[in-house]
């Protein structure tokens, strides 16, 4: 049976984006070999390290949820482990219980939250403006008096 797993690994921050993708694909083949299947992966902007790690100060984290057996999580382990281009790794297994993709669900979650509040402002009625008085150009100055009206007779 197969058991949902989750690996996290940090690469260097300065690769390119096509060096990152590469990076990815490699170990989901061997995910993919070993009868494992990916099911999501999530890859993080570059961010500070706490501390530094085999010489890196910042890496880029890569989040990937997976489905596989025993044998294929620790074969992936090991090849973590003697990766050059890992910097760090850890595969937890994933409760049964929690949310699978809690990074889906939070975007998810926040579009939902953006919409809303747009159809708010839509439909609001809009408040009234308030009246400036724009005045004569100086206090000093009287108010011109209407002119009385005059009447012939």
């Amino acid at each position: 049976m197969a058991t949902a797993y989750e690996a996290i690994y940090i690469v260097d921050a300065s690769l390119a984006e096509d060096q990152v993708k590469a990076i990815i694909e490699k170990y989901a083949g061997v995910i993919t070999k070993s009868n494992g299947s990916v099911e999501d992966t999530d890859i993080w902007d570059p961010r500070k390290l706490a501390y530094e790690i085999k010489g890196h100060r910042e890496g880029r984290y890569i989040v990937v949820n997976f489905l596989s057996d025993a044998a294929c999580k620790n074969e992936l382990d090991r090849i973590f482990r003697i990766s050059d281009d890992v910097i760090r790794h850890m595969i937890v297994k994933q409760d049964p219980k929690a949310d699978r993709f809690p990074s889906k669900t939070r975007a998810a979650e926040q579009e939902r939250r953006e919409r809303e509040a747009a159809a708010r402002a839509a439909a609001a009625p809009l408040a009234p403006q308030p009246v400036t008085d724009l005045g004569s150009a100086s206090d000093d100055e009287e108010e011109a008096a209407p002119e009385a009206e005059t009447t012939e007779e």
